[in-house]
């Protein structure tokens, strides 16, 4: 609150006196009064007027810095209302009331969203774990058939529950400190279980694993960093080339990091695209030329979950040569494990 935004709000005010101080000395001047006392007069009052004025302005300079220091302590600021007192002026009390019953009619919509919100978030949930059933039970039955069609039929139905893991994911995402456990991890063996997962679609693709790491420790949560690696994998099968396609994984150890790195030989991204390959939807020049079952959301729950984790994402591509996913995991005091005899 400037000083010089209060005295525009009270030209009215002062326009007033300065026509009242005027008509008065008009009217002693007239009278007979002595100029001098006249002008004292004139004095004493711009003096009372300028007192009244600055006292003003600080009472109401500290009462909208108190309503804004405790409007910047709230992670919901509409609840302002609710904490901050009313003025002593009757017009800040009728603003308060005002904008206490309209906040109130917020909360109660913001209740009911809520609330809609989980219960949908809960039935995706159990038509997941429902859905889930039915999966498994198919990928054990192509899993005791030795055909060619079998294969490809199980590869497909991997497809199918990646995609129903995404669908998990993005219902828990609001949710996701009450389903993870920060713990030390070892992120060798973390990628290994994502290959194991990913061993069918990876034969079906011809695609080669260059594992260049020893253990690691790291400070996260191994289920969520076992999605997020995934989908960068599924996203490398993807967009592999025709011949030789080939998936590098190393770690880079800085001085208060790791960096878990992923690199394939595709096709690369285009730079037009690269700033915006982690935004909801977001399938690019690649999404929709080489491969139309693209939905832009793998590497945007990638970025979210990372946020959540306190992981950093950061992709570098050269268009028709390489992209290099790199997973920048903050340094904790685990030291790296000894590689275990095979």
């Amino acid at each position: 609150m400037r000083f010089a935004d209060y005295l525009k709000s009270k030209a009215p005010v002062m326009l007033l006196n300065g026509a009242a101080l005027l008509v008065l000395s008009l009217f002693l001047l007239l009278t007979g009064t002595m100029e001098t006392a006249v002008l004292l007069i004139a004095v004493v009052w711009v003096i009372c007027l300028a007192g009244y004025f600055l006292v003003e302005f600080g009472i109401r300079r500290r009462y909208f810095q108190e309503i804004l220091s405790v409007l910047d302590g709230l992670d919901q600021k509409y609840l302002v209302a609710e904490i901050a007192r009313p003025g002593r002026r009757l017009e800040d009390r009728l603003y308060w009331e005002i904008l206490r019953r309209s906040n109130k009619s917020v909360i109660e919509t913001v209740h009911r969203l809520q609330n809609s919100q989980k219960e949908y978030r809960e039935y995706i949930e159990s038509w997941i774990h429902e859905v889930k059933s039915p999966i498994t039970a198919a990928q054990l039955i192509c899993a005791n058939q030795r055909d060619e069609i079998s294969r490809r039929l199980a590869a497909e139905l991997d497809e199918i529950g990646n995609e129903v893991e995404k669908v998990l994911y993005l219902a828990r995402l609001d949710a996701v400190y009450q389903d993870y456990r920060i713990h030390p991890v070892n992120l060798k063996e973390t990628v290994l279980s994502v290959i194991r997962m990913e061993k069918r679609h990876l034969i079906q693709c011809g695609m080669q694993i260059d594992l260049q790491m020893d253990p690691v420790l790291v400070s996260t949560d191994e289920k969520w960093v076992e999605f997020i690696l995934k989908q960068l994998f599924s996203n490398s099968m993807k967009y592999r080339r025709e011949t030789g396609p080939r998936i590098t994984v190393r770690v880079k150890m800085g001085e208060k990091q790791k960096s878990l790195i992923v690199e394939d030989n595709g096709c690369g991204i285009a730079p037009e695209d690269r700033r915006r390959i982690f935004d909801k939807g977001f399938t690019g020049k690649n999404g929709r030329q080489e491969n139309s079952r693209a939905t832009g959301m793998g590497l945007y729950l990638s970025r979210k979950l990372c946020e959540k984790l306190g992981i950093g994402i950061a992709c570098e591509s050269e268009p028709g040569a390489y992209t290099r996913m790199i997973l920048t995991f903050p340094d904790s005091d685990y030291h790296s494990l000894e590689e275990r005899p095979e």
